[in-house]
């Protein structure tokens, strides 16, 4: 309470009116008028409000403001000095008509003397509390409703179960509400009228998106019933969240596929950071989790071979094209803290919960927390995360396709030529962690004394090992590997072929056309392969790694890379049906096959007719006798006699005409 000059106080059970306040004293005056000072330290150990100063909060409360502080004041002070003069004077009367104008003038309104008579009378039974207007107060308080509260109840039981249920209209909310009342309770509840239902079904739904979007009404279903609480990260690495869900991009699984990859990130809760990012062309498995935490726990310059040289080849898109020099992107990525996740937060899905990567969180001594059925809220974090990575980059990539069907284009499929490959998308989204994400000011690394400053994920990591250090020893090159999916493959003569690409290593002549000991595999051997890198995998042999590259090297070559580029995009722009070359193919196939018709008899005796006519100059008998020898020598070709106008042909002779055919 700020005591000043004309207020009351209680000391020593007494109540005093203030008089004068100084620096060091307080005049104060007694119920009897007798004055003295008292010292600021003597009062500020024991002084109290008195209660009818209490009373004045309670008082506001129950007025909701329709009556301000400074009103009740003048009215108590009023009512005081009226009970004040009856209790000396016996002069109540004189007492209210003199303030009546008081009140009048301080107040700004007309008071009559009824009003103060009833003031004074509620101020003597309960106090100042009691002086308050309560008419603004009681206009608001809710009416009784005339409703049965049963049909309420019947309302709220069907609202809660249609969370999950698909938008309908509130007609069908009223049916189904006067369904569930009839059965539970017959037909003595009398139902209300529907201009009656529908506004108890506003009141009722506010909050719940009932009639909304049915992805909203879920999410919020989906909120407990309790306050929010954080929990904030004492270290990095302390809390990591890891979650999957499908990409809003359309990207090229291969030659003939589009679709949309699904996406696992692992996000440090301390530092904001996204310590790993993989894309899978199907449903995430076990070992595709366990290639997420090998790429988070080795970091990208201790990464095996072929790793630089992948993301140079992938990335020369938008690093060359644009005169970007590459070592600037390697700089960057080469910057991302190493955080050894300590404990990771998943979420009840099979790939999570499989035998295959609990152990290998088990053997790297990592603990796993299941959140909550149904409850995104215990991985707020990587939720947000996904929300970020789709508004600052997945909205700017080709092919975006909204974040549900009705913010979806109509001309996403006709730019499949255009998108890009899921290995290009792999690539672009890691450049743009390092690059973007992991240098961008966090609203969620705000200083909490300065709420203007916020930091970056890299800063926070920085300033946290500056406080807390820690030594975290990163993973080695074998140990990647050891994490990457196994394939098995017979090592022929050429080398390897795994996706269509040959490996091959001079350390493969022991090996070459030879089988394994294993059985099971029927002779194969056993290829550790990463699925984005293309210019190595290893092969594993009692225990070591063999590096296998890629033996294609064309696209090393100078001008290569455009040149099937090039030959990329006129092979999707290609209308390949194909049919018209196909049935040639089967007709060349079948001729080959079938060979020439076998000749027949009479067709063979006609051929020998023919070649023995003189007549037919290309037959050979004709030739034969007709053409001379140049050496003498003697042909045993029988030489027929000249005949005067041969008819052998088959046709008929024109005769010249006669003497009497010409008159």
């Amino acid at each position: 309470m700020n005591a000043t000059a004309g207020s009351r106080i209680v000391w020593r059970g007494q109540t005093y009116d203030v008089i004068v306040v100084r620096p060091s004293a307080v005049t104060l005056r007694d119920q009897d008028g007798g004055e003295f000072d008292v010292s600021h330290d003597e009062l500020n150990r024991a002084a109290e409000p008195p209660a009818t100063d209490l009373l004045l909060g309670a008082a506001e409360t129950l007025v909701e403001g329709a009556q301000s502080t400074s009103e009740l004041l003048v009215w108590r002070e009023a009512l005081a000095r009226i009970a004040a003069a009856s209790e000396t004077h016996g002069q109540q009367r004189e007492a209210v008509e003199k303030e009546v104008t008081r009140l009048a003038h301080e107040l700004g309104r007309t008071v009559t003397a009824r009003t103060v008579f009833r003031k004074l009378k509620s101020y003597n039974e309960g106090g100042i509390a009691a002086v308050a207007d309560r008419r603004s107060r009681e206009g608001r308080v809710r009416r009784s409703s005339s409703i049965d509260p049963r049909v309420i109840e019947a309302l709220n039981i069907v609202l809660a179960r249609r969370a999950r249920e698909s938008t309908t209209s509130k007609a069908v909310i009223l049916a189904q509400v006067e369904a569930l009342v009839r059965r539970n309770h017959g037909d003595d509840v009398a139902m209300p009228s529907r201009a009656t239902f529908y506004r108890v079904l506003a009141a009722e739904d506010r909050g719940r998106f009932s009639f909304g979007s049915a992805k909203t009404r879920e999410s919020l279903s989906l909120r407990p019933d309790r306050a929010f609480g954080g929990r904030p990260g004492l270290r990095p690495g302390e809390h990591v969240q890891i979650d999957t869900t499908r990409l809003d991009v359309m990207v090229r699984i291969d030659a003939a596929t589009v679709g949309r990859p699904e996406l696992t990130i692992m996000v440090d809760v301390a530092t904001r950071s996204i310590l790993s990012a993989v894309l899978r062309p199907v449903s995430t498995k076990s070992m595709d989790l366990v290639i997420v935490l090998a790429r988070a726990l080795v970091p990208y310059g201790r990464r095996p071979e072929g790793a630089r040289e992948t993301r140079r080849l992938l990335s020369t898109a938008w690093a060359e094209e644009a005169l970007i020099d590459q070592e600037r992107y390697e700089r960057l990525r080469l910057a991302q803290p190493f955080i050894f996740p300590e404990t990771i937060t998943t979420d009840n899905g099979r790939p999570f919960l499989s035998q295959h990567f609990r152990a290998v969180c088990a053997a790297l001594g990592i603990s796993l927390t299941k959140a909550a059925p149904h409850t995104p809220t215990d991985k707020a974090h990587v939720e947000r995360t996904f929300a970020s990575i789709s508004s600052l980059l997945l909205q700017h990539v080709k092919g975006y396709v909204g974040r549900s069907v009705e913010h979806r284009g109509k001309n996403v499929e006709a730019q499949s030529a255009e998108l890009l490959t899921i290995a290009q998308m792999q690539e672009l989204l890691e450049d743009w962690v390092a690059v973007e994400w992991q240098n961008r000011n966090h609203d969620g690394l705000r200083d909490p004394l300065e709420p203007t400053i916020s930091l970056t994920p890299n800063e926070m990591c920085r300033a946290f090992r500056e406080v807390v250090p820690e030594l975290h020893v990163p993973l080695a090159k074998d140990d990647f590997i050891a994490l990457l999916p196994i394939v098995h493959r017979r090592i022929n003569r050429y080398g390897v072929t795994i996706e269509h690409r040959i490996y091959d290593s001079e350390r493969l002549a022991h090996y070459r056309r030879r089988e394994s000991q294993s059985k099971r595999q029927k002779g194969k051997w056993p290829i550790r392969v990463d699925p984005y890198n293309l210019h190595v995998v290893w092969l594993e042999d009692n225990g070591e790694f063999i590096p296998l590259r890629w033996s294609n090297g064309l696209h090393e070559l100078p001008m290569m890379g455009d040149v099937w580029r090039s030959a990329r995009a006129a092979h999707r722009s290609v209308d390949r049906d194909g049919q018209q070359d196909l049935d040639l193919v089967h007709a060349m196939r079948d001729y080959a096959g079938r060979g020439n018709n076998k000749p027949m008899v009479t067709r063979s005796a006609r051929e020998k007719a023919v070649a023995a006519d003189p007549m037919n100059l290309l037959s050979a008998e004709a030739s034969a006798a007709t053409t001379p020898q140049s050496d003498g020598a003697k042909t045993d070709v029988p030489v027929p006699q000249e005949e005067e106008w041969p008819n052998r042909g088959g046709f008929s002779f024109i005769s010249e005409p006669t003497t009497d055919e010409g008159e």
